[in-house]
């Protein structure tokens, strides 16, 4: 994987890096990244944003250097190669310099004052905040297997929180390793739980898509289309391996790897 990246930041660190996975997204990229810039100069918040192009084969990457010109606080990753969702959060996260971390996609689904609402949450003494959708943008096959998973993860784990594949998180800089990418994306928000980190959660709106296509899920196919169905093995096998594995992420805590609040989690 040959990882390249554009545009040098400068001076003291940004309060907040908020990263935006692209593929295939050179109709949305511009307007979101405008949109977040906006929102954070209204709230004086600073930040940096950093576009990671996952491979894109249309003009994202393209459009995306050219916000390099109008905003100096626009960095660019670009991994060079199709690696998936979960890879190019981990490559933003290894860059990102503020000491608040954010996930935002690039698709317009999401509202970056949203986003400026769950940073006011860690002051409150959480460190880690979650979007939950309210699944005005999906149909009803969707929302369906979306809310299904999120009650198996609150059965297994005993998360509180409603929906961990919300596309949009806040996150302390100590929680925002690149390990918690290790049982993919939706498994973040139990993985930092058995690690001891404080979470809550903060419902989002979420619009229809207006341009581009989906990346996961194809209404009118059967269980959401091929992609689909293998995007539900593969998070049933993270699943499985994460209950396995949760007394090692507890114990990650008392070798100064995670917060240490919650030593041990008893698991049904």
């Amino acid at each position: 994987m040959g990882i390249t990246e554009i545009g040098e930041m400068k001076g003291p660190p940004p309060r907040v890096s908020i990263i935006v996975p692209c593929y295939n997204e050179q109709d949305n990229v511009q307007d979101c990244v405008d949109q977040i810039a906006k929102v954070f100069w209204a709230a004086q918040i600073p930040y940096e944003i950093l576009v990671v192009n996952d491979g894109s084969t249309d003009k994202t990457l393209g459009r995306a250097h050219f916000l390099l010109r109008s905003n100096s606080l626009v960095r660019v990753i670009d991994l060079g190669e199709n690696c998936g969702k979960a890879v190019a959060l981990r490559e933003g996260v290894r860059r990102a310099r503020g000491d608040v971390v954010a996930f935002f996609d690039a698709d317009l689904q999401y509202t970056p004052t949203d986003l400026v609402t769950m940073i006011s949450r860690l002051d409150e003494g959480h460190d880690f905040v979650n979007g939950t959708r309210d699944y005005n943008g999906y149909g009803a096959s969707r929302t369906a297997f979306s809310r299904l998973y999120n009650r198996v993860v609150r059965l297994l784990f005993r998360v509180d929180l409603r929906d961990s594949n919300c596309g949009i998180k806040v996150l302390r800089r100590e929680a925002a390793t690149d390990t918690i990418f290790n049982y993919g994306l939706p498994l973040i928000v139990p993985l930092l739980k058995i690690r001891g980190f404080e979470s809550t959660e903060v419902p989002v709106m979420l619009h229809e898509r207006k341009k581009g296509e989906s990346k996961y899920f194809q209404d009118g196919q059967f269980l959401g289309g091929s992609k689909n169905i293998r995007d539900i093995t593969y998070h049933s096998i993270m699943l499985l391996s994460l209950l396995a594995h949760a007394p090692f992420e507890s114990m990650r805590q008392t070798k100064g790897l995670g917060k240490g609040r919650n030593l041990v989690m008893s698991l049904p």
